[in-house]
């Protein structure tokens, strides 16, 4: 009898364990993989606004955070099955053309309908009438400055004051170009010409000079502000939040000689098995109070013009949200016809930095 007892004990236990396991299989998960701002700050490797999804679906949500255009598109076609991807809009070509991404069914997105108006039927998100991205949120990539440190700053050659030796830093990306020819006084930072570049190349080689340092995304700026280490710094969203809960009084500015900007959006990845899942979290995800949520954690704006009710007026101001022409006063993030100039010029400055 006492065998029997025991037998019996190891098919509950064999039955639990299989029961466990099935329904583990069968849980609906999204696999998402994009720009790591967008991770949830206690949980990295799930996306802002995760919980009550979770909790009202069911879905479990995987986030693979990344910290560069390039990443994002590695990981597109590394053969892995994601379900989406969260791309800036000078890569949402590159996936189309790279046949990565599938067209969205708009009726399945209805908050789709009250995006900003510059934003909605995009002509950087449509192909062939069809919509391939869906905007998240959008902002410049500004001056962060600490306000204790520094008065009222207005031009981006607050970088190259060498009062602030040491303490200054930029993105290592080719923003750190755009950034650099903006503050020579060049416009066309998409398309800059050898002269130029050689021009933006010496001046970054006299960042180099200031003890600057380069940040490669992931919220290492973070680390580096709140210990003290920056007193100025390039980002293409704003942390000062994040940073006001460190005890840091951080701001960001659009400086008077301009700044490049962009909005990221969600793509949808040509591997998906769940596509109808997908449009359900990304309607869930532009929904105005998710929307909230991704405004009060990242500092960026929000694409979905239904979430300024829920803003306080100081969000309102900071992100310009009060001037309907701030949008267009950005310099959208864009293609490079002549890309191998600009990495000539990255890899000469980064050269230059490992020699010092």
């Amino acid at each position: 009898m006492r065998h029997i007892n025991k037998l019996l004990v190891l098919l509950i236990c064999l039955s639990y364990i299989y029961s466990q396991t099935l329904f583990a299989s069968n849980t609906p998960e999204l696999r998402i993989a994009g720009w790591d701002v967008y991770a949830d700050p206690t949980h990295l490797d799930k996306t802002i606004g995760y919980k009550q999804f979770e909790r009202e679906t069911g879905i479990t949500i995987k986030f693979t955070p990344l910290s560069n255009l390039d990443d994002i598109v590695n990981a597109a076609e590394s053969g892995e099955k994601y379900d989406a991807f969260i791309i800036s809009n000078e890569g949402i070509k590159i996936l189309h053309d790279m046949e990565l991404a599938q067209s969205f069914k708009l009726k399945e997105l209805p908050n789709y309908q009250n995006l900003h108006h510059n934003l909605k039927y995009s002509q950087w998100s449509q192909f062939n009438s069809m919509v391939y991205a869906v905007p998240w949120a959008w902002g410049p990539t500004g001056l962060m400055y600490d306000k204790d440190k520094i008065s009222n700053p207005d031009s981006w050659e607050i970088l190259w004051d060498p009062k602030y030796k040491g303490a200054v830093a930029m993105w290592d990306d080719v923003s750190m170009i755009w950034t650099t020819a903006l503050a020579l006084g060049y416009k066309n930072v998409y398309s800059l010409t050898r002269s130029q570049l050689n021009n933006v190349k010496k001046k970054l080689i006299q960042f180099n000079s200031l003890q600057a340092k380069y940040y490669k995304g992931g919220g290492d700026e973070l680390v580096l502000a709140k210990k003290g280490k920056l007193t100025a710094f390039n980002s293409w969203y704003d942390p000062s939040s994040r940073l006001k809960a460190s005890g840091k009084n951080f701001a960001m500015i659009i400086p008077k000689e301009g700044a490049v900007g962009m909005f990221d959006s969600f793509m949808l990845s040509k591997t998906s098995s769940s596509p109808e899942l997908v449009h359900q979290y990304i309607n869930y995800q532009i929904s105005p109070k998710v929307q909230q949520e991704m405004v009060a954690i990242t500092g960026l704006a929000p694409s979905n013009i239904e979430t300024l009710s829920l803003l306080k007026p100081e969000q309102i101001r900071s992100l310009h949200l009060d001037d309907p022409n701030y949008f267009n006063r950005m310099l959208l993030w864009d293609h490079m016809p002549r890309r191998n100039l600009y990495d000539d010029v990255l890899k000469a400055v980064r050269n230059d930095l490992k020699a010092r």
